[in-house]
């Protein structure tokens, strides 16, 4: 109950504080990564008040150092902590747009370049669609839950077509990340986490070329087996 209780002590208050410093810092220098590399202060502080380890795995081919969308599983509040320890600097989040209205953490996410997604309403969702392929013009890479929102029961979910279409229609390279140990760690609607390691396997980059601009599901299907070959 302890660490429960410290670990929220710790969330609540890093997310004001460096939620203030991104958005005051992104009015100083437009466009930086501090919002990310604060985040990674954010979660590094909430993983170790949680007693959770975090170990990344990456494969070794491709350049990370150019912009793509890394795709991941999510079984939990976790899996945002891990991602920010280590993704590189200029990577943004496409998130539900809910999150953007907390107080410190939407406004950082805001002020940072980070793409709300609003899929209950169609002109709002192509709308995020076509700022996220702007943040990728800009030479920023992105990381999706093509599930849509966190799985109940740990297993992988039926994915979306949105960012399938967004690499198809830029061109952009596919990172699939398979996240284990989170769903353990802290379950969808618990508040008290658990200590433990999880595990971050980044996958080799897939072109989405061969697919485009017909064969959406046909990509869906091979990112889709590269994370869950991660996930055993």
């Amino acid at each position: 109950m302890m660490r429960a209780v410290a670990m929220w002590l710790v969330l609540i208050t890093a997310t004001v504080v460096l939620g203030a410093l991104a958005v005051v810092g992104n009015l100083l220098r437009p466009g930086h990564d501090l919002t990310f590399l604060l985040a990674r202060i954010w979660g590094r502080l909430t993983l170790a008040a949680a007693g959770i380890r975090v170990r990344f795995e990456a494969a070794a081919e491709g350049d990370l150092g150019q912009p793509c969308i890394f795709m991941s599983n999510h079984q939990s509040a976790v899996d945002i902590w891990a991602l920010t320890q280590g993704l590189p600097d200029s990577t943004r989040f496409v998130a539900k747009r809910s999150l953007f209205r907390i107080p410190f953490l939407g406004w950082a996410m805001a002020a940072g370049g980070f793409v709300p997604i609003d899929r209950q309403d169609r002109g709002r969702a192509i709308a995020g669609l076509s700022l996220a392929a702007r943040r990728l013009g800009e030479g920023k890479s992105l990381i999706v839950f093509p599930e849509g929102t966190r799985s109940r029961d740990g297993k992988l979910g039926p994915f979306k077509k949105g960012p399938f279409h967004l690499a198809v229609t830029t061109g952009t390279r596919i990172v699939p990340v398979a996240i284990s140990g989170s769903f353990e760690a802290l379950p969808p609607g618990s508040l008290r986490a658990h200590p433990g390691e999880v595990v971050v396997r980044l996958a080799p980059p897939i072109d989405p070329a061969p697919f485009a601009p017909r064969d959406l599901n046909g990509l869906m299907s091979v990112v889709r087996r590269s994370i869950e070959e991660r996930l055993r």
